[in-house]
């Protein structure tokens, strides 16, 4: 029994060491390890950031991605605290900007997207109500504006956007940074103002967002009577290219004269026959007076000129009493409309005449045709002056007459 136990004690003491001698042979990870390790990592990561930085600007901007998430979100839950403090101010309420999209030079276009993404996000932080993308485009395509814009053209597209202040960046590569230049228009005639710096791949939006501050001007620098002055100018000199504009289209397409419709004098009725009375009151030392009556057959060469024949029967005072005799005159009317909206005229008449054993008659008439219908007229003769040629002398007289006048 003793040596049994003798033995087991020997190979349980021979197990132990062996145990004992194998945990001491298996080596520790050094404690520089861990550091060597760590170094690595870090060597690594500024390789690849020393790649972005001086690449074409496509990686850069993919290692801008990261910082661009925590920062648009940072900067979306300022915006959202600050609208939630002011409470009693709308967004409605704030002034407007007008960011227009970033021009990229030499870089990827998604550059110029992270530039216009932060410049929107910082001027709402600083109090303005950013216009959206598509009323941007929508205001730009209106008035043509061409693209990069100049400072004359953004302010015109701030104008028309009804905005208060417009904002425009460029960025390109130098060196392996980015460089971003930031121009604002005001609308009240300040500025322009301009800002510029540069930055890596990780500080793209952190350097924008400082531009964007120092460029553009709080809403609350603004002059209300600059700003009118300034509408009001644009306006006349819009009013001003609009009439130019109209002059020119006016001139290069001539509006084609339209020939007035010719006028047709030719009369309705060209005939028309008289039955004529007169009465004539001689104004020499022997006083006289001749009674005439007789018809008239006339013709109308035109609406206003007339020609006539006259036979008239004559009752006058001879030298032994009265006398009867006929007296055939030709006569000529010229008939002039008193108004367009009336067809009273007044005829200026000029007649000769021959009466049989005594001589020329000559009648001068001026008076008043009055029509009663179609058919039917009146005329009057009210200066009548007559000069009647006889053998020994001439006598005068003023005639009154009238005229009744049937248009065949």
């Amino acid at each position: 029994m003793l040596p049994a136990m003798r033995s087991l004690r020997w190979w349980a003491c021979l197990g132990l060491c062996a145990m004992a001698t194998s945990a001491w042979a298996q080596p520790s990870p050094p404690p520089e390890a861990p550091e060597a390790e760590a170094e690595a990592a870090e060597g690594a990561e500024t390789a690849e950031a020393g790649e972005g930085a001086e690449g074409e600007g496509s990686e850069g901007a993919e290692g801008a991605e990261g910082a661009e998430g925590a920062e648009g979100s940072e900067g979306a839950e300022g915006a959202d605290g600050a609208e939630g403090d002011s409470g009693a101010t709308s967004a409605a309420d704030l002034p407007l900007i007008i960011v227009i999209d970033a021009a990229p030079y030499g870089v990827a276009p998604v550059v110029g997207e992270h530039v216009t993404a932060r410049m929107r996000i910082t001027a709402g932080e600083m109090g303005y109500r950013v216009l959206g993308r598509d009323a941007t485009v929508a205001a730009a395509q209106r008035l043509r504006m061409p693209y990069p814009p100049s400072p004359s053209d953004l302010w015109r597209v701030t104008y028309g956007a009804e905005a208060r202040r417009g904002a425009f960046a460029r960025v390109w590569a130098h060196q392996g940074e980015y460089v971003i230049e930031i121009s604002v228009a005001s609308r009240d005639g300040r500025g322009p103002f301009f800002a510029r710096g540069t930055a890596s791949a990780e500080r793209l939006h952190e350097v924008v967002a400082q531009l964007t501050r120092e460029a553009v001007p709080p809403p609350t620098a603004w002059d209300e009577d600059a700003a009118a002055q300034q509408n009001q100018a644009q306006e006349q000199a819009a009013e001003l290219a609009r009439r130019q504009q109209e002059e020119a289209q006016r001139r290069a397409n001539p509006t084609p004269r339209t020939r007035r419709p010719r006028v047709d004098r030719r009369p309705t009725r060209r005939f028309d026959l008289s039955l004529h009375l007169e009465g004539a009151i001689g104004t020499s030392s022997d006083n006289f007076f001749n009674f005439l009556a007789g018809v008239r057959l006339g013709v109308r060469v035109t609406n206003t000129f007339h020609l006539g024949l006259v036979l008239n029967y004559g009752n006058l005072r001879g030298r032994d009493g009265r006398a009867n005799n006929l007296l055939p005159m030709l006569q000529a009317e010229n008939r002039i409309r008193i108004s367009a909206r009336s067809d009273i005229t007044v005829p200026i008449r000029f007649a000769i005449g021959y009466l049989p054993f005594n001589g020329p008659v000559v009648r001068l008439a001026a008076g008043l045709n009055i029509p009663l219908s179609q058919k039917i007229e009146l005329a009057f003769d009210i200066l009548t002056p007559t000069f009647w040629i006889l053998p020994d002398r001439t006598a005068v007289s003023l005639n009154l007459g009238a005229d009744l006048i049937f248009r065949l």
